[in-house]
């Protein structure tokens, strides 16, 4: 890992510890080659808690706007941020995304797009499924529940659910089918995670971090 990526892991792991944050299923998580991880998208609290549960380093690409400030560059590159051109399109972050598969590093997406603070799963676009095909990697799903509270430890309520590893997609032809249907199997996976998660908080009393508000 490099140093600002470790600083980061460390810095955000402090509140992630405190907290009690959970992981089930590390044994999951293959350690010798690189994956596409998805996930739920909720909050500004998803990557540290997907870099924590991770014991390799991510590599999260993002749009240059995101690093607009001092303050939140810094916080983003500590996390393993790509950041593109503020003009790039979607292809521009796929050829990035192919790129640093191709060099072996995991890459981090967010399928939804968007942030969903009502932690409600929204649809997924097709752009996963896609690398995964070009790149002949698998993916490696994970369900993130109440990332918003990372900094309300007392709440003791973030779960990371990681799932088991597809398979390489070894489909020669890569049309808007085959897209479609891997990408609704993405959907489904993260929603079956994310239901087992929820359950485990039902059972101990714990509340969800919840807000009526979309982003």
């Amino acid at each position: 890992m490099k140093i600002m990526y470790r600083i980061g892991r460390a810095f955000f792991g402090i509140f992630l510890w405190l907290g009690g944050v959970r992981i089930l299923g590390r044994e999951n998580i293959p350690m010798d080659e690189p994956l596409i991880i998805i996930s739920n998208h909720i909050s500004y609290g998803d990557p540290p808690a997907m870099s924590w549960a991770y014991p390799r380093q991510i590599t999260y690409i993002a749009k240059e706007t995101f690093g607009q400030n001092f303050f939140t560059r810094h916080i983003f590159r500590a996390v393993g941020t790509v950041f593109l051109e503020k003009e790039s399109n979607d292809m521009a972050a796929m050829r990035a995304a192919l790129k640093q598969l191709s060099q072996g590093n995991s890459i981090a997406i967010y399928p939804e797009g968007t942030r969903h603070r009502d932690q409600k799963l929204g649809e997924f676009k097709n752009g996963a499924a896609y690398i995964a095909a070009r790149a002949k990697v698998r993916v490696l799903p994970m369900a993130l529940l109440n990332t918003g509270d990372l900094f309300r430890i007392w709440r003791r309520n973030i779960i990371v659910n990681i799932g088991e590893p597809f398979p390489v997609c070894r489909e020669e032809r890569v049309d808007a089918q085959l897209l479609q249907r891997n990408t609704e199997e993405y959907r489904q996976r993260i929603s079956d995670l994310f239901e087992e998660a929820r359950g485990i908080l039902e059972k101990e009393g714990r509340p969800m971090c919840c807000a009526a508000k979309k982003n």
